[in-house]
C-alpha cells in the first residue's frame, strides 16, 4: 500500500516537473520573438527599437529565478530601475523630469526582487514628471552599515479615483512581502505635504 501511495506520489511529481518544463517554451518563445521585432523595428526607429530591448530586459528580470533565500542581486534590480526610466522618456512625447540618483557601493549586496521597481514604476504611474519647475527626484544608497535607502519625491497627478486605489493595493502587497522578508528591520514611510509625494523606504540588508 505504502509503495503503491509512494509510485503515485512519484508520477504526480513527475507530471508537475514536465508541466513545468513545458511552460518555460513560453518566455523562450517570447523572446525569440521579441529579438525579431527588435530586428525589424531597427530599420525603421532606433527609439522603437531600444525601447524593444529594453522592455525585453525588465521581462527577462521578472522571470529570472531568485536564489534559495528568495533574494537577487541589488545590482540587477537597479538595473532595471534604469531601464524602466529609460524607456519611459522614450514614451513620452514632452521631456520627462526625473533625477535618479544611486550609489556605487551595491554590488555586495541583496534583496528580495522588484520591491525597488514596483516603488519607480509607481513613481511614473502615478507621479506629474513633464513640470521643469518640479522635477522627480530618486535616490537610491547604503550607508556603512548596509542600511539601504530608497527616496523618492514627485509632484502628484490631479485626482481621478483609480490610480489612487492602484498604488494604496500595490504598497500593501510591498508591506506583505518586505514583512514576510525583513520583519523589523525595514521601515516605509509615506508623506503628503501639499501637492507633493514623499516615500522614504529603510531596510537593513
Amino acid at each position: 500500500m505504502i509503495e503503491k501511495t509512494n509510485a503515485e506520489l512519484e508520477t504526480r511529481l513527475a507530471k508537475t516537473h514536465n508541466a513545468y518544463l513545458q511552460q518555460q517554451i513560453n518566455p523562450h518563445m517570447l523572446f525569440n520573438a521579441l529579438n525579431f521585432v527588435y530586428n525589424s523595428a531597427q530599420k525603421y526607429s532606433d527609439d522603437a527599437a531600444n525601447c524593444i530591448w529594453l522592455l525585453s530586459e525588465i521581462m527577462r528580470f521578472s522571470l529570472e529565478e531568485a536564489g534559495p533565500d528568495g533574494k537577487i542581486e541589488l545590482t540587477r534590480e537597479v538595473e532595471q530601475i534604469e531601464n524602466l526610466v529609460a524607456i519611459n522618456r522614450y514614451r513620452f512625447r514632452e521631456p520627462l523630469y526625473i533625477s535618479v540618483e544611486i550609489g556605487n557601493d551595491l554590488g555586495q549586496y541583496q534583496i528580495i526582487p522588484l520591491i525597488l521597481l514596483t516603488l519607480t514604476e509607481n513613481i511614473i504611474k502615478h507621479g506629474h514628471l513633464t513640470d521643469p519647475n518640479s522635477p522627480a527626484s530618486l535616490k537610491l544608497y547604503a550607508d556603512e552599515t548596509g542600511k539601504l535607502t530608497f527616496y523618492s519625491l514627485n509632484l502628484k497627478k490631479s485626482k481621478n479615483g483609480h490610480p489612487r486605489q492602484r498604488k494604496a493595493l500595490g504598497l500593501q502587497n510591498i508591506r506583505l512581502r518586505m514583512d514576510s522578508f525583513y520583519k523589523n528591520d525595514y521601515k516605509l514611510e509615506i508623506n503628503e505635504p501639499g501637492e507633493f509625494y514623499e516615500l522614504t523606504l529603510t531596510l537593513k540588508l
